[in-house]
């Protein structure tokens, strides 16, 4: 029984409060608050993202896939294109305008996917696979690179599915984009 006291006085000296500090003992630290303000970045459409005139054979469905690079287009399966040597119905990616902060980098958000839906029919279309590719920094995988005056341009690309039977119409897409400072 004589080694239970004994063990419960250890014990408490383990757990004694720490020392205080003597009277008068300060110490002092300084760390510093800093901002940088810098000028917003803001974006602009300046060309929508078209596939551009579709034909489709009675086959099957087919794609239309837009380089964000400006390449030419390309034509999967049964679609073809609807008109040649006219620019006013040619495919094209989108093409935004970005200002900000000269020098400085920045990120595009691109939806996973968006669906144009016919102005007639309201049947929808599905657009996926969309990219962007910035004029100043080619290489960056959805980011971009703001020249020396604070400008840069951006283009979108995509993949439209055209199902087998679908019906003439014109479709059309939102498509929002989300531009951010890296």
């Amino acid at each position: 029984m004589r080694f239970l006291p004994a063990l419960l006085a250890a014990a408490w000296g383990l757990t004694a409060p720490p020392a205080l500090a003597e009277p008068g003992s300060t110490t002092a630290a300084t760390g510093r608050a800093e901002a940088e303000v810098v000028v917003p970045i803001t974006a602009v459409s300046l060309a929508d993202l078209s596939f551009g005139a579709i034909v489709l054979s009675a086959s099957g469905e087919g794609s239309v896939t837009v380089a964000a690079d400006g390449s030419a287009p390309t034509y999967a399966n049964a679609a073809r294109a609807g008109c040649s040597g006219r620019t006013d119905c040619a495919p094209h990616p989108a093409r935004f305008g970005v200002t900000g902060e000269p020098d400085r980098s920045y990120r595009v958000t691109l939806p996973g996917a968006i669906v144009a839906y016919g102005v007639r029919t309201g049947v929808g279309l599905p657009v996926s696979g969309l990219v962007m590719r910035s004029l100043n920094d080619p290489g960056g995988a959805g980011e971009g690179r703001l020249d020396n005056r604070g400008r840069d341009t951006f283009q979108v690309g995509g993949t439209l599915r055209v199902p087998a039977g679908t019906r003439p119409d014109l479709f059309r897409a939102d498509l929002s984009v989300i531009v951010a400072y890296n």
